[in-house]
């Protein structure tokens, strides 16, 4: 058994239909050299939770991280989850590290805040937000986090990395502000794309022989209407407050609106009649209680709400002054945006041991104990 060389890049959003937009004759190679497998997000479809499935190869369930932002049921405070102390699992490089080979590991990500969730055991850990003076005189200034150019620096310090250090195993995930502001058929979006695929050309026409796969945390649709589930029910005489998954510090995305929400009840003697007024609120499409949510989603039963929402197609929720409002967002976190592409090349797998994204990271974890 030879050293492996695998790299693994998230795209941020990159769903199948920013795919298929946009003019990407690298990946395209790759994936008919390969396998191209339609597959799916983890729900809640936001960002924390998938990339570290895939990093960790497991669910939430294991793993812990069930959202972006953690409300204790017991206490109802609140924190941002942007560092490890969540973390219940061990990552693709913990055990690259643990393997005979002892592998030389690499991260690099858009945002600070998956930096610190994922970092450990890693020789090489990057973030575009707030780069290393080496990576600055090596690959240029750094734009801004809401911009276009941003993914475009993190891909081309992934390529002046392997030429110069030649890690052998490497994650990249990218941020979505493109896709949370543009359709997959704008003129901008596939100038993004079609810029990623050329630098991947580029890593690929530097060592051909190395393991790659390409996922997405999730995809991204249009919204139109804005709920707030806590207030909702309030109108019902429920005492609640909610929480959007997607809450984070980077509101330029999304507005911290997202399709699927965390209910907290001030009282759990109003548990069946709160479900029962969410099933009929429109654009609530699923409503679970804690348990159903834990058992049907793998999610960790002490990191989630009393009740787990999700949207449809065309809602989102969020922390609102009114029950609902009429809302033009592009957002994802529900069902609907759980749809992705997993595209392998070099890989000793085929598109059938595909099911999750998450399978990326957890067939390479079991290959490498």
């Amino acid at each position: 058994m030879k050293k492996r060389k695998i790299l693994i890049l998230c795209i941020d959003a990159g769903g199948h239909d920013y795919l298929a937009a946009s003019e990407i004759p690298n990946i395209s190679k790759l994936a008919k050299s390969g396998f191209y497998q339609h597959g799916n997000a983890v729900i809640p479809s936001v960002t924390n939770v998938n990339n570290v499935s895939i990093a960790t190869g497991t669910f939430p369930i294991k793993h812990g991280i069930t959202s972006n932002y953690f409300v204790d049921r017991k206490t109802g405070r609140g924190q941002y989850i942007e560092d490890d102390r969540f973390l219940l699992e061990q990552t693709l490089f913990d055990v690259s590290k643990k393997s005979k080979f002892a592998y030389k590991t690499a991260l690099f990500v858009t945002k600070k805040k998956l930096l610190r969730m994922l970092e450990s055991s890693t020789d090489i850990a990057v973030a575009a937000e707030d780069p290393p003076s080496e990576y600055i005189d090596a690959v240029g200034s750094v734009q801004p986090i809401y911009s276009i150019e941003i993914n475009f620096w993190l891909l081309k310090a992934v390529r002046w990395t392997l030429r110069k250090y030649d890690p052998e195993i490497v994650y990249c995930s990218t941020t979505d502000w493109v896709q949370h502001k543009y359709a997959p058929d704008a003129e901008l979006s596939q100038e993004h794309m079609a810029e990623l695929d050329r630098i991947i050309g580029g890593i690929v026409d530097d060592d051909p022989e190395r393991e790659i796969y390409i996922t997405a945390d999730h995809g991204m649709l249009e919204k139109s209407l804005a709920i707030d589930p806590g207030r909702v029910l309030s109108q019902h005489g429920i005492s609640a407050n909610s929480i959007p998954i997607i809450k984070d510090k980077y509101v330029e995305h999304h507005g911290n609106l997202g399709g699927a929400a965390y209910v907290f009840l001030d009282n759990q003697d109003d548990l069946v009649t709160a479900i029962e007024n969410l099933l009929s609120t429109e654009g609530i499409e699923e409503v679970y209680t804690a348990e159903d949510a834990a058992r049907l989603f793998q999610l960790h039963p002490d990191r989630i709400g009393d009740i787990f929402v999700l949207a449809d197609k065309e809602s989102v929720f969020g922390v609102l002054d009114v029950a609902s409002e009429p809302v033009s967002v592009r957002s994802h976190g529900s069902r609907h945006e759980s749809y992705v592409p997993i595209i392998g090349y070099n890989s000793p797998w085929s598109a059938s041991d595909y099911e999750y994204n998450l399978d990326v990271g957890r067939l390479i974890i079991k290959s490498l104990q």
